[in-house]
């Protein structure tokens, strides 16, 4: 992709009442400006003062009622493998936990005042503040999430935010994350900054080298053998299946190609591969009202695809108690031997 100039960013809007976080399809596709009309818009007003003074029982279902953008560029549906144009010199920034209204302003202030600065807002509760930044220089798109986050330090020292360093959240620099729409009388807005003059320093991307595994279709020589790679490959599957449970509804779909870590040891256990799987598929289910939903927020599809496309690996801990078990072994032969 092109390196991006400020009038070529593209952002997916997203918008239902009804889903809020969970919806996962665009209503359209929008400009900085139209962006900037959004943020002005009354009823962006209105919704952000109810959020500025809800209950935290209430902060939930009225945030559903904000929309979003994905500011790192637009997407056909809301995962990473879904983008269809990268805005690659756009630097998005969530700092959150802020004590006060008096500091989120004097961040928000601060920020505005940096050269590359498009836009700064106060969260609508008062300690948060968003910022989108012109960077003069391109961000990796395949390594994006790495050089950002281990950027951190950079981004505050040259943002002459390092006192709020640990504030800066760095989900933000996920590839879909959400970037909610909030108004906010203490806002900055500028579709004319000219990019940074500091660049973020890149990092290689790790590249994994995939060995190929030792055993295929294991057969464990021993009874003994047998359970303990089968207890150790159920307890993966428990410790997976009780995070699934326990994931709140904007983890959940993000989570689910953890299934790969699985499905990709089977190899030595190959009589369990249908009893896991589908205890996995019903764990991924469960975290949705139905199966009709989890299938309509395509997580039985990613499910399928995370599953299927697992490749086999080598297992540290099921490779050692082979070797445990064959070194019992080979002490019970040599007792028989003499």
């Amino acid at each position: 992709m092109n390196k991006s100039k400020i009038k070529d960013w593209g952002f997916s809007l997203f918008y239902n009442t009804d889903k809020g976080l969970n919806n996962c399809e665009p209503l359209q596709e929008i400009n900085l400006w139209r962006l900037f009309a959004i943020y002005n818009s009354p009823h962006l007003a209105t919704k952000s003062k109810e959020l500025a003074i809800a209950t935290d029982e209430q902060k939930e279902k009225i945030k559903a009622q904000l929309p979003y953008i994905t500011p790192k560029g637009t997407f056909s549906y809301r995962n990473n493998a879904s983008i269809k144009t990268y805005n690659s010199t756009l630097l998005p920034l969530d700092i959150d936990n802020l004590k006060s209204i008096d500091e989120a302003r004097e961040v928000q202030w601060i920020l505005s005042e940096q050269m590359g600065c498009v836009l700064s807002v106060v969260s609508p509760r008062g300690k948060g503040v968003k910022a989108l930044f012109y960077l003069g220089s391109e961000i990796e798109m395949d390594n994006h999430y790495t050089i950002l986050k281990e950027g951190i330090p950079q981004i505050a020292k040259y943002l002459d935010i390092e006192q709020w360093e640990s504030n800066i959240d760095a989900n933000q620099f996920k590839l879909c994350q959400p970037f909610f729409i909030g108004y906010s009388e203490y806002s900055f807005f500028n579709g004319n900054a000219n990019p940074t003059g500091w660049h973020i320093e890149n990092i290689p991307k790790k590249i994994i080298e995939y060995k190929p595994p030792l055993t295929i279709n294991y057969t464990p020589s021993t009874t003994s053998e047998l359970m303990r790679i089968e207890a150790y490959i159920n307890d993966c599957c428990n410790r997976l299946e009780n995070l699934f449970r326990n994931l709140g509804e904007g983890e959940r779909h993000n989570n689910i190609w953890k299934v790969r870590g699985i499905s990709g040891i089977n190899h030595y256990a190959p009589h369990l591969t249908s009893s896991i799987k589908q205890r996995l598929f019903f764990a991924v289910v469960g975290m949705y009202k139905s199966e009709q939903e989890a299938r309509n927020r395509r997580a039985l599809k990613t499910f399928e695809d995370c599953w299927s496309n697992a490749p086999q690996v080598n297992n540290d801990i099921i490779e050692a108690i082979i070797k445990d078990e064959q070194i019992k072994m080979s002490i019970n032969l040599k007792s028989i031997e003499q």
